[in-house]
């Protein structure tokens, strides 16, 4: 088996600090701002780097475009305060759906479930977003929010129950099996997800003139 990494810098700090600075630091209000956007946010979109990012390298700052719906994109200086919420969410995340098919064995099966850890794991509103935009149903583990430990610990456990059941096995099987109880907080909604399907190719658009806005970026 083989085991695909996307590896960020600017995670849970610079949501923090997006809701710090546009949602009067209180997560109930950043949830709110996001809730009551669109999927897609109208076409404002944001990146957050307040740390050099390793994907991509060496990008840094804020940086902020809106597009229309011909998919043309325009670098602005600004956007609504109510959207950076929801802003920084999308961006974060279209980043990971963007490249996931690109780390993938190319006999991988489709992917079919998200386990979501660490702290923003227990947030719903953050957990239904992911859910959409990547468009699979989201876990969470009841008894930790290790981020790290869950993941390594769940791989080594399918490793060594396949090795007993001599290299036989799915991980599906394994989970029907498996102590590590996880519980389902968000199915994806399919008219959501089909929005954000047509949104990978302006994400990525924006992320190149974000790339090419930073000196130290590596494209």
């Amino acid at each position: 088996a083989s085991l695909g990494v996307l590896c960020y810098k600017n995670g849970a700090l610079a949501r923090e600090r997006v809701r710090d600075a546009h949602a009067n630091s209180d997560w109930a209000r950043f949830n709110e701002l996001v809730e009551s956007t669109p999927a897609g946010n109208a076409g404002r979109w944001g990146f957050y780097f307040p740390l050099p990012e390793i994907i991509p390298p060496g990008v840094s700052g804020e940086h902020f475009f809106q597009s229309a719906s011909d998919g043309t994109v325009t670098k602005v200086d600004a956007i609504a305060e109510e959207a950076h919420p929801r802003a920084i969410l999308e961006s974060q995340l279209l980043s990971i759906r963007s490249r996931v098919a690109a780390i993938l064995p190319p006999d991988a099966p489709p992917l079919r479930r998200l386990v979501l850890t660490g702290g923003s794991s227990h947030n719903s509103t953050i957990a239904q977003i992911a859910a959409d935009i990547l468009g699979m149903p989201a876990y969470i583990a009841t008894d930790t929010r290790e981020a790290a430990g869950t993941g390594g610990a769940l791989l080594a456990r399918f490793a060594w129950w396949r090795a007993q059941a001599g290299g036989r096995g799915t991980f599906e099987q394994m989970r029907a099996m498996d102590s590590l109880r996880m519980r389902r907080v968000a199915v994806p909604k399919e008219e959501v997800t089909r929005v954000y399907d047509a949104l990978v190719e302006p994400y990525r658009t924006c992320e190149a003139l974000v790339v090419k806005a930073c000196p130290g970026a590596l494209a």
